[in-house]
């Protein structure tokens, strides 16, 4: 029961987080939102490994928490710096 709520509010914020990417008003609000939209993802896989009972499921939210960190600062300093590496 409390995992189905859980599910179903985090599909709702990541829906929100979606609008916010697409029609962010500045581009500080379109890196946010995505930080925040992996960050949900990977919550959305832990519920699901939880619910499921698979483990390896965990691996897989690890990966797309570290993917979303890379993301997020190589955005930032792409649009800080004009480029991501020196």
């Amino acid at each position: 029961m409390v995992i189905d709520i859980a599910i179903v509010s985090l599909a709702i914020s990541g829906v929100l987080a979606t609008y916010r990417v697409l029609r962010g008003p500045t581009w500080g609000d379109r890196v946010t939102a995505f930080d925040y939209l992996t960050v949900n993802l990977a919550v959305m896989v832990v519920v699901a490994a939880l619910r499921t009972g698979f483990t390896s499921l965990l691996d897989a939210a690890l990966i797309i928490s570290i993917l979303g960190f890379m993301s997020t600062v190589a955005l930032a300093r792409y649009l800080l710096r004009g480029r991501v590496m020196r």
